[in-house]
């Protein structure tokens, strides 16, 4: 099977559908053409992305003290 590569938009779409619209992530996975672990990957990391960002502000505040 040929591998297709999905632009960041919507990656980040399919994300915010999977989060936010209720349904679940396999029917999200599956109307948008994409596989269901690609899609649990995208969630992933895009909450690592978030729990860094949140380490890092928090870090940050800690060494100004």
């Amino acid at each position: 099977m040929p591998h297709t590569r999905f632009t960041k938009e919507f990656q980040d779409e399919a994300v915010r559908l999977a989060l936010t619209s209720g349904r679940s992530r396999r029917e999200v996975a599956a109307d948008l053409g994409v596989g269901l672990s690609t899609l649990r990957h995208w969630i992933d990391r895009r909450r690592e992305r978030e729990i860094l960002k949140r380490a890092t502000a928090f870090f940050a505040k800690e060494g100004s003290r």
